[in-house]
């Protein structure tokens, strides 16, 4: 199993600890990415909390980050790394380019994959392409409903290799140790008054405009009272400029606090304690809604994936993320 950040550990968590304590597996744990870099949080100890064995680290991202140099790192590291462990198979999550990389090594090994959130679209980004990609690669592939697995067939893929598993990453609402409002403030060391509202942005990578994009966010929410917890994006091209801005919006507002990484446990505890979560991660279209928050989704990013719960689709306007996020303090908290 390949992990490179938050993003996929978080998702695989629970089914990672049952392949670990079930005897018929030999969990070999590939950390790398996102989780070895100081400026995502050094995530590997919260992997290593979990008591989870690391089989070997893998340091493939670059400083400023180069995604054509960080794919070819990555191909080469996961590539020895899998030709030094053999291993029967190798599961692989979601979409990100250095997951292709992944996937591109393990088919020059003759290693079969097992693709976990196959055939979602996320029409707004890089990652899509990418997905697919990492699908026609793949000899499992473990989709999360029966609209991704009718893509997958569409796909060429047999039948017989398509199961429809659902998303595991929604185990950890059924977690005994998810913080609480009290646990979260301190951990943040900020004051947690309602609402809450959580922000993540991440680079829409098929699009020029990225400092556009959280701009408009960022004027939205300045004028409306609620408390502001923003969580730092990911490395793709344009994350920088990201992070960046919420870094300098957050200075001197009494109501925000910038973080670079919560992990898992205090994300999940946040989304359930959040009356609004707002963005365009996809962790607000899968996840936040089964948390019991509102969703308003900027932009086009997420354009393509199913939507449940409520979810509030608008465009990357000031005005409109206003009025959309206005509308979501007012209304009582929706409740998973």
């Amino acid at each position: 199993m390949l992990t490179t950040g938050r993003q996929d550990f978080g998702i695989l968590r629970e089914s990672l600890r049952l392949l670990a304590a079930d005897v018929r597996f030999r969990l070999r744990l590939l950390v790398g990415g996102m989780h070895l870099q100081s400026r995502f949080g050094m995530t590997v100890e919260m992997v290593r909390a979990e008591g989870l064995e690391i089989a070997r680290e893998l340091a493939f991202l670059h400083e400023p980050p180069d995604e054509a140099a960080d794919f070819a790192r990555a191909a080469q590291l996961v590539g020895d790394a899998l030709r030094l462990e053999s291993p029967d198979a190798v599961l692989l999550v979601g979409d990100r380019s250095e997951t292709l990389a992944a996937a591109a090594a393990a088919t020059l090994r003759r290693i079969p994959i097992a693709h976990l959130h196959g055939g979602e679209e996320s029409e707004g980004a890089i990652d899509n392409a990418c997905r697919h990609a990492i699908t026609k690669l793949s000899h499992l592939h473990l989709v999360s409903h029966e609209a991704h697995a009718s893509r997958v067939r569409q796909m060429g893929e047999a039948d017989e290799t398509i199961v429809v598993v659902g998303a595991p990453g929604l185990d950890n609402l059924y977690r005994d140790d998810l913080p609480g409002r009290a646990e979260l403030a301190k951990y943040l060391s900020h004051p947690l008054p309602d609402p809450v509202v959580l922000v993540t942005v991440h680079p829409t990578t098929l699009s020029a405009g990225a400092s556009n994009e959280v701009v408009a966010i960022g004027e939205a929410m300045a004028d409306l009272p609620a408390t502001y917890v923003v969580t730092a994006p990911n490395a793709d091209s344009g994350g920088n400029e990201i992070r960046e801005y919420w870094s300098s919006w957050s200075k001197g507002r009494s109501n925000a606090v910038f973080t670079d990484a919560l992990g898992e446990r205090a994300y999940w505890g946040l989304m359930r304690e959040a009356h609004v979560v707002l963005g365009n991660s996809s962790s607000g279209i899968i996840e936040a809604p089964a948390a019991g928050a509102a969703v308003v989704n900027v932009g086009d990013r997420q354009r393509g994936r199913l939507r449940y719960g409520h979810v509030v689709d608008v465009p990357a306007e000031s005005g409109a993320i206003r009025r959309a996020l206005e509308s979501a303090l007012a209304a009582r908290r929706p409740g998973p």
